[in-house]
């Protein structure tokens, strides 16, 4: 049966198959660095089979056979187990001969000595403590600026970094944020990250794993531009002001589904106002009697009909009401007048009688 390999592209690259347990992530900053340079020839293509399976432990139990079988044809054993050695002898790898079945090996993978060799360079990351600034200074002098520098930005993202995080993967983590979001957009995340800090005495030391979580989101959504962001913030306080206008009552009873729904009559082809899908909801109140309407009555009698007339003020959609139910009243009354007629009581009898 034919694997399939898959190849996902959004600011990032990832190859996987069908049944992906574990992957790899190298920065640009690392290659920069002199990465690659560590393994020659098969050196790097065997230790990304060792990384990608690993076991409990950072283990993986094998043989040259095993490894071979994963590699070009064209090296031979000889040459594999001499990549092995180099790996043993640079401490990325410890072999220990075990045998286990088909496994002649375990062979150890020291995670913490992959980046040992590379020329990283961090005096523009040591300016803050050279100069004697704390985080927060540093970042309120950012934040105090219309336009701030690439470097500035970065060491105020390299601010909230916890003690023993290796600087090398932040480094490598900013200068990727750097290369895909635009810097406003990132002066916005400082303030975002330094508000949640100040917030309910949160601890300072995960707020690193807070900016994470933020910038997921936004890899999430592709939100690369302080314009996007804005318009997404526009749509999640609005969305949050229907909710409440609908009469849900907090958001954490907001269900996606209402979320989808109120983002529709926001976007779309001929976008409605907050004003006019908040009247919408509070003239379906009115006109329904029994119970609270239906997020899909509201759309067919209001945010479709409106949208299709290109209603764009309250005063138009009020216009569009009155001249409904003026419309309604008079049909209303027409079907009266005719009903009273049908409804009259002839006596033919009678009449008969009086002609007799």
């Amino acid at each position: 049966m034919r694997k399939e390999i898959f190849i996902q592209q959004q600011k990032r690259i990832t190859i996987s198959g069908s049944r992906n347990e574990q992957s790899v992530e190298i920065g640009s900053s690392a290659i920069d660095n002199g990465f690659l340079k560590q393994f020659p020839g098969p050196a790097l293509a065997i230790l990304l089979y060792l990384i990608t399976h690993l076991q409990k432990g950072n283990y993986v139990r094998t043989n040259v056979a095993i490894i071979a079988s994963y590699l070009p044809d064209n090296y031979d054993l000889k040459t594999i187990e001499e990549a092995l050695n180099l790996l043993v002898e640079r401490d990325i790898v410890e072999i220990s001969p075990r045998r286990e079945g088909d496994y002649t090996c375990r062979i150890k993978v020291n995670l913490e000595n992959l980046t040992a060799g590379l020329a990283t360079d961090y005096s523009g990351w040591n300016k803050m403590e050279e100069a004697g600034s704390t985080g927060p200074e540093l970042r309120r002098q950012v934040l105090a600026k219309a336009t701030p520098s690439e470097e500035e930005i970065k060491e105020a993202l390299f601010s909230f970094a916890p003690p023993g995080k290796k600087e090398e993967l932040v480094q490598a983590e900013i200068e990727k944020w750097l290369a895909d979001f635009d810097l406003q957009i990132l002066k916005e995340l400082i303030r975002r990250v330094d508000k949640w800090i100040a917030k309910n005495d949160n601890p300072p030391e995960r707020a690193f794993h807070y900016l994470e979580g933020i910038i997921d989101d936004w890899y999430r959504k592709e939100i690369f531009s302080y314009r996007r962001l804005k318009h997404f913030d526009r749509l999640y306080r609005e969305t949050r002001e229907l909710a409440f206008t609908y009469g849900i009552k907090g958001w954490q009873n907001v269900k996606p589904a209402h979320m989808e729904t109120f983002k529709s009559w926001l976007e779309g082809d001929f976008p409605l106002s907050l004003p006019l899908a908040k009247l919408a909801i509070r003239e379906a109140v009115k006109r329904k009697k029994d119970g609270q309407p239906s997020l899909k009555y509201i759309e067919d009698n209001f945010i479709r009909p409106w949208k299709e007339a290109r209603v764009k003020t309250v005063e138009e959609a009020k216009k569009l009401l009155n001249s409904s139910e003026t419309s309604s009243q008079k049909n209303s009354g027409k079907m009266g007048r005719e009903q009273n007629w049908e409804e009259l009581n002839w006596d033919f009898t009678d009449y008969d009688g009086l002609g007799g």
